[in-house]
């Protein structure tokens, strides 16, 4: 098993090894996503920003985990995102004029799930 970060933030691709970039918006790194997890990948990292503010960014990243394993709540979650992104821009326009703002944020959000999943993973049940 291995992590990815699929991102079209270039502060995290100059941060990290494991990143998948993708050259394009918020919508073309959820549809990558989507498709690395038809391939076998799980999400870590949910793939909607907790803040709306967040949605009107061009920038994403979503940490996935390379388990050549179908997992089907992360079809769910990333299908229903995909969606619900689509719905919520359906009338909104997506902010580019802060886009170094949302790079320094989205890189933060990255490095704290990151920091999350490995506290976790050393936990024993």
């Amino acid at each position: 098993m291995s992590l990815k970060i699929v991102s079209n933030n270039s502060l995290v691709k100059e941060k990290f090894d494991c990143v998948e970039f993708v050259e394009g918006s918020y919508i073309d790194v959820l549809t990558t996503t989507r498709d690395l997890i038809h391939k076998g990948c799980s999400l870590i990292s949910h793939p909607l920003p907790a803040s709306i503010r967040m949605v009107f960014s061009s920038i994403r990243s979503i940490v996935i985990e390379d388990e050549n394993n179908f997992d089907e709540n992360s079809v769910l979650i990333i299908e229903e995102a995909i969606d619900k992104y689509n719905l919520t821009m359906k009338n909104r326009n997506i902010d580019f004029k802060n886009v170094k703002d949302y790079e320094f944020v989205d890189l933060m959000l990255v490095e704290s799930a990151l920091e999350e999943y490995k506290a976790l993973s050393k936990l024993e049940i």
